[in-house]
Parts: C-alpha cells; structure tokens; sequence
C-alpha cells in the first residue's frame, strides 16, 4: 500500500488531471469536432476515467473505496458509461490475504479462527472498504465473519485529512457544499464504521424497531465473538439489486422496490433511525420475498423536531404551499437570512414546477441528460428575480444530520433508477407516505397545527349573518316584516347549502388521501350541515 505522503500526491493530481481533462473536452473538443466524432470522444473519455477511477481507488482503498461505492450508484445523474466501469467497487474489492486477517483476529481472540470455526473458508466471500467478510460454520450454522483490516484505523486517519482538504477547495473555488458540515459528517460515519461495537448495537436496535414487519429481516449476531475488531452474523442467502432483473417498460410496479421505500419511509418518520448506506451491496432480497439489510456502520438517528420539518416540506410540496416548504427550510437551518423569505418562495415554486414537468415528461428516470434537467433555464430564472448562484449557494447550509439524507436518497435514487427507470422514486413513494406517516400520530400533530386554524377561518362568516345564526339558534330572533324573515330563511338555506357542499367535498377529497381522522370529521359536519339545510327549507316552504 502506498505511503500516506503517496496516496494525497496521488488524490491531488488525479484531481487536477481530471479537471484540466473533462474543460479540454467540453471546451474545446465539442467545437472543433462533429456531433458524431465528439459522442463517440466524450463516450470513450468516460469509460477510460471509469476505469482511471476504479483503478486508484483499488489502490488506495479504505475510505477512497466508501467514496466510490456512494458516486457508482448514481444512476439517475451521472453517465452510464463512467458508472458501469465503477460498480466493481460495490463487492469485488481485491481481498487481502487470509493470514491478516487471521493475525487481526488474534488480536481479539488469542487464537486463530480455525480453532473456533468448525468449518472456514479462507477465500474472502466479500472485501469491504474497512473490512474483509469471511464464511465459516459456527454450532452448526452458517455465519458472516467480519474483521477490520490491519491498521486501517490509521490510514483512515490520513486518508481523512486528504479528503478534506478536497472538500475544502472544491467549497472554496468551484461550488459552495457546506464543507465543515459535510466534512464532521463524514469523519463521524467512517470512526462510527471502525469499531464493530457501534454496528452490532447499531444491529441491535434496527433488528428490535423492525420485530413487526414481516417484509424485512435483519440477520441475528452471534455476540460472544463480536468485538471492536470483529462481528459475526448468521448468513443470509439472496440476490443484490444488480443480480435482479429490471422491469420492463411500462409493466406492474417492481415488489423489491415497494419494500425498499417502504423501509426507509419507516425508519425515517416513524423509528427515527435508518440505515445511512443503502448501496446494493447491502441490500439483499431473499427468496422468501423479505428484504435484508446488512453492514450497519453508517446509521444516523434523526430528531423527532426535524422528523416534523421534514414532514411539513413534503406535505407543503404536495399540496403546492410553496410559503410553507420556505418558512420549513428556515425553521430546519437550511437557509441563511441572506435569502429573503420572498426569494426563497419564488425558487422553491420554480424547483417545484420544474420537477413536476420532468416528473410529467420523461418516461426513463435513469442518467438523465442535460436536455432534461436544462440546467440554462435555472441560471435565468435567477437572473429574473435578481438572484445570483454565487449568492444563492452561499445562502444554502446543510443542516447537522442531513448529509446521511442526501446520500441515502441518491443511492436510493440510484437504485430506483437501475430497477425501474420508467417510473419515478416518487410514484413509489405516494402510497406507503401516506399509509405510514400521514395517518400516524405526526399528522395528527399537523392536523392540530393547521386543520383547527382552517376550520376557525371557515366559520368565520359576515358579522351581520353569525349574528342571525347565533339568535336564530337560542330561539332570539323575531321580525317585525314577514318579507324580512323570509329574506333571512333564504340566507339561512343559502348558509347551510354552502358549508354542506364544502364540508363534503373535502371528506372526499381526505378519504382519497386515506387520511381518515380530516375525512370523518368533514363528512360528519357535512351531514349536519345539510340536515340544518332540509329543516330551514321545510321551514320556509310552511311559511310561504
């Protein structure tokens, strides 16, 4: 392995070179050559940098390869042709020798794994970034035995330094990404990844939260040979996304990803917990049609504060409240005051808008090109209301917690896109949404924040007409001209027939949305409304 010195010198200029490389080609090369010479440049370029990658990030290993394994799902962004030469990097790590991380071992235990194993394979079964996964027999059952690589606390170290002086430059040169943030997150997860204790508790809790789902299952340790440097699982036979076969066009909705949505749906808004790096390299399908997930290093709890936040942006999203999605990325810390609450609002509508009318036109979600994501259209936009990047990229931070989100969606993205390109992540995500979070006690919370303010507003009728409702309904109310009580029954009728109609449309409109507390409570006002109505119209008919 290359000396630390070595290994940033190699970073640093393989940076450079592909930096230097990618403004020669998009700059220069797409002027002088024809549109069919140029394709087939870049198409070779993106291969070759692939395999560049690949190759380096083989040689350093360790955290370069959890780097790797996050950009090689990126389906739904990068192209195909770099990507594909990556996917290496998900479980063909080359293995180190078996007498490591025997020697490793040892260092636990005081004695080699062949006197604890009744049967071992001493060929690696999966080469991880900071640990190497063996199969042996263990009181007659087939067991996962995983071992942190010798020394790989200290490279990381390095490696770490290296990484983020990366971050830093690319922060402060090419495009503002909150490096302090993303730089303490992602020192957390991979100290997390380096003791196994974190992950067999981390194990643990997952297994514990998921007890009763039967779509999902979490392998059993075995805990007398778990410590710092080891864990051991029993083993879980199954498929990894790439072994599955993708839907074709236009078929049924693909089951594996229903699960998959499913899982992170309920580890996010209801358990408050979830696993931080869903890479198809651990996530397994089992023949039984359960979903297992595995290697639980990366996890990030999520507070039940910013759980509420997160709810109310994707409900503001969807109900198009543009003003609410605003007020919530202030609340959550993810905008700065340099933004006015007015500009915000107008960029959070045009993001909004255009990601429904890519939602609407595209039917293949996976590496979506530039034509799709015009990325034009956005820098005049900003121009319009007045908004440079510089000053909106500067205005943008990530909140604490939020960059595990943002990876575990684009490798879910990533996933969703390979398996089921035609339809998007959120087609997938309506349903189990609603089932899950809406009618659970955090909508509850935003039924109380926001449905009692809309009932006040809607009971709050003319002055002159809630006095009539009021005298009317204790028996006060008494006219001296028949014409003017007759003009006041038709109010009346009028009155009842309005909020009837209202009251029964938005039952409706909540019994769609499956939200059965709103619904119960629109149709029963509806009833009485309309009941009211058919006693003042009989009312008024006696009269005339």
């Amino acid at each position: 392995m290359k000396s630390d010195q070595n290994r940033s010198v190699s970073v640093y200029s393989f940076v450079l070179k592909t930096y230097i490389q990618y403004l020669y080609l998009s700059k220069i090369s797409k002027r002088i050559l024809s549109k069919e010479n140029y394709e087939n440049k870049r198409i070779s370029f993106l291969k070759a940098k692939g395999l560049e990658t690949k190759t380096l990030f083989f040689q350093l290993g360790g955290v370069y390869i959890k780097i790797g394994q996050f950009v090689s799902n990126l389906f739904h962004i990068l192209p195909e042709e770099f990507l594909w030469e990556l996917q290496d990097l998900q479980d063909k790590i080359p293995p180190r020798e078996f007498n490591e991380i025997d020697k490793r071992w040892q260092l636990g235990f005081g004695k080699p794994m062949d006197q604890i194993f009744a049967s071992l394979d001493t060929n690696a079964y999966a080469s991880a970034s900071t640990a190497q996964v063996h199969i042996g027999i263990f009181q007659n059952k087939k067991v996962a035995i995983k071992t942190l690589y010798p020394g790989i606390e200290e490279t990381a170290k390095s490696d770490l330094k290296t990484i983020s002086k990366v971050i830093w430059l690319v922060d402060r040169f090419v495009v503002r990404i909150s490096a302090k943030e993303v730089v303490d997150q992602l020192q957390t997860m991979i100290h997390s990844e380096l003791d196994l204790r974190s992950e067999l508790k981390n194990l643990k809790l997952l297994k514990q939260m998921f007890a009763l789902e039967k779509d999902f299952y979490i392998p059993n340790p075995i805990d007398e040979l778990c410590g710092r440097h080891t864990l051991v699982t029993e083993f879980v036979e199954g498929k990894k996304i790439y072994e599955l076969e993708s839907e074709p066009m236009f078929t049924k909705r693909n089951p594996n990803l229903d699960k998959l949505i499913k899982a992170y749906i309920l580890m996010i808004f209801d358990y408050r917990f979830f696993h931080a790096d869903p890479h198809p390299g651990n996530l397994i399908f089992m023949e039984t049609g359960e979903l297992c997930l595995i290697d639980f290093g990366a996890v990030q709890s999520i507070s039940e504060e910013e759980t509420q936040i997160l709810e109310r942006i994707l409900v503001g999203a969807m109900r198009k409240d543009y003003h609410l999605v605003s007020e919530s990325l202030y609340e959550l810390g993810a905008v700065t005051d340099s933004l006015t609450k007015e500009e915000l609002t107008q960029i959070v509508k045009y993001s909004l808008e255009k990601l429904n009318r890519i939602l609407a036109d595209t039917n293949h979600f996976r590496n979506l090109s530039l034509d799709t994501l015009r990325p034009g259209d956005d820098l005049r936009f900003l121009k319009e209301i007045q908004v440079s990047l510089k000053r909106l990229l500067s205005s943008l931070k990530l909140p604490p917690n939020f960059l595990s989100l943002h990876r575990v969606l684009a490798l879910l993205l990533g996933n969703f896109s390979f398996l089921d390109p035609t339809r998007s992540m959120i087609e997938y995500a309506e349903k189990p949404f609603s089932q899950i979070v809406l009618k659970g006690s955090s909508f509850k919370r935003l039924w109380k924040d926001e449905g009692e303010e809309f009932l006040t507003s809607l009971f709050s009728l003319p002055r002159e007409l809630n006095d009539f409702l009021y005298k009317w309904n204790r028996g006060e109310f008494t006219a001296k001209e028949d014409h003017k009580q007759e003009e006041l029954k038709l109010k009346e009728i009028f009155t009842f027939g309005t909020l009837g109609s209202l009251f029964f449309f938005f039952g409706m409109y909540y019994a769609e949305k499956l939200w059965k507390e709103p619904s119960i409570i629109f149709y029963i006002l509806s009833g009485l409304c309309f009941w009211s109505l058919a006693k003042s119209s009989l009312s008024y008919w006696k009269q005339k």
